[in-house]
């Protein structure tokens, strides 16, 4: 090449090298620091606060701003409230739903004389995998909470409509943050905060914001849907009506009683699906997992007291039970140095009614031993006799009641009783 040649070519490839780092220089001047990021949407991101049919609370999850009086939060965050309201410090303004896509677990809702502003939406594939992002949402309550990280990864479409993919992200989410925002450095909405995976680290999703634009018609064409087809697939639409024997799904909640006797002290225990995998259920981060069927796969959280940890291995019920039957068990207790050896039976069936519905439910009794080590025989030194009772409803494929009395001493021991009270739905 003339030297001519070589002078007309770097010539040429100045103004292009020009080009792109003007253009790499604007794109760094438009990243904000986190500070005025945060400065400039948080006022567009407000926590959900949701109540029953009788006031009291439910849930608590976040929603952004998407349009004038118009804000995005997740379907499952609204669960069988009756009603719920959005706010942000001291200020409250009722909501009313507006357009539900239960499948992928976003719904829009509206509220009247509402002047926050909107958040400015990302370019539609904008999304790209090592970018900054922030997720501001309120979780556990805490309103407007800003965490930061990378997207780490683009998931696959969540359905053959749509090449949207899910956000992956390790920015932290918590629960409370359902619903929240996931923003770029520039302040634009990325994503829908959902859901985190609470045993696998920085593990967090985000539905994408291209979803948002297709969010009227196909909450349209769903409505229109169940309402020719009432059992039509797909996740439940918030305020329907819903069977007290209906599969548990993410998001659903068990709400128990227990009761001590021995205290005359009352709480609440509440066990809430995360997931279902196949046919396992989830619960409490792991804390319980069991059967579809009722049968218990592992205990690691004693949330439900002796309930859980002197339940057998499989839990206190068997499938295919039968008035008359019984059986013997002889297992370690659940973080415990005890050895329990029982005996179950049987009886008839009797009715019980849990959240306002009539139940069949078959009583189990239990008598037996618990001895202090797994080598201990009856009558050792420490053993004491335990006394049980579980009531399994077959429609509901768990214990919906249970009771145990054990004397240990003088004045040590336990006299607990646990009941379903509702499910969350």
């Amino acid at each position: 090449m003339s030297g001519r040649g070589v002078k007309t070519s770097l010539l040429r490839a100045v103004p292009v090298c020009l080009g792109l780092g003007l253009a790499m220089a604007a794109s760094a001047a438009m990243a904000l620091e986190p500070d005025v990021l945060f400065t400039k949407v948080s006022g567009s991101v407000w926590s959900v606060r949701t109540f029953d049919a009788q006031e009291r609370p439910l849930r608590a999850g976040s929603a952004v701003v998407i349009a004038p009086g118009r804000l995005v939060t997740n379907c499952h965050v609204l669960a069988k409230a009756s009603s719920f309201v959005v706010k942000q410090d001291n200020v409250t303004f009722g909501a009313t739903l507006e357009f539900p896509d239960p499948a992928r677990d976003l719904c829009q809702i509206k509220v009247a004389n509402f002047t926050a502003p909107p958040v400015a939406l990302a370019p539609a594939g904008s999304a790209r995998v090592g970018q900054r992002v922030y997720a501001i949402g309120n979780p556990r309550g805490l309103e407007n909470t800003l965490s930061e990280g990378i997207l780490s990864g683009l998931r696959g479409s969540l359905g053959s409509e749509s090449e949207a993919r899910l956000l992956q992200t390790t920015a932290a989410i918590s629960p409370g943050s359902s619903g929240g925002g996931l923003f770029d450095s520039e302040g634009r909405l990325l994503g829908i905060t959902s859901f985190a995976a609470r045993d696998g680290g920085s593990l967090n999703f985000a539905m994408p914001v291209e979803f948002l634009a297709e969010l009227p018609v196909r909450a349209k064409a769903m409505l229109e849907a169940r309402a020719l087809d009432p059992g039509a697939s797909g996740r439940r639409v918030p305020g329907a009506a819903v069977s007290l024997t209906e599969p548990l799904r993410a998001g659903d909640a068990l709400e128990y009683v227990r009761t001590d006797k021995l205290t005359g002290k009352r709480s609440t225990v509440i066990y809430r699906v995360d997931r279902v995998n196949g046919d396992e259920i989830v619960f409490n981060g792991g804390g319980k997992v069991e059967k579809s069927d009722g049968q218990v796969v592992s205990v690691t959280s004693a949330a439900g007291g002796l309930f859980d940890s002197s339940s057998p291995p499989g839990g206190w019920a068997r499938g295919n039970l039968l008035p008359g039957m019984r059986w013997q068990t002889d297992f370690m207790a659940v973080s415990e140095n005890q050895r329990y050896e029982l005996v179950a039976a049987v009886g008839e069936e009797r009715s019980m009614r849990v959240d306002g519905v009539e139940l069949k439910t078959l009583r189990i009794g239990y008598e037996g031993w618990i001895y202090p080590s797994s080598m201990s025989a009856p009558l050792a030194s420490g053993s004491v006799r335990f006394t049980g009772a579980a009531w399994f409803s077959p429609e509901l494929r768990r214990v919906v009641r249970f009771e145990a009395v054990y004397q240990r001493g003088i004045i040590s021991g336990g006299n607990e009783t646990l009941e379903l009270v509702r499910i969350q739905r």
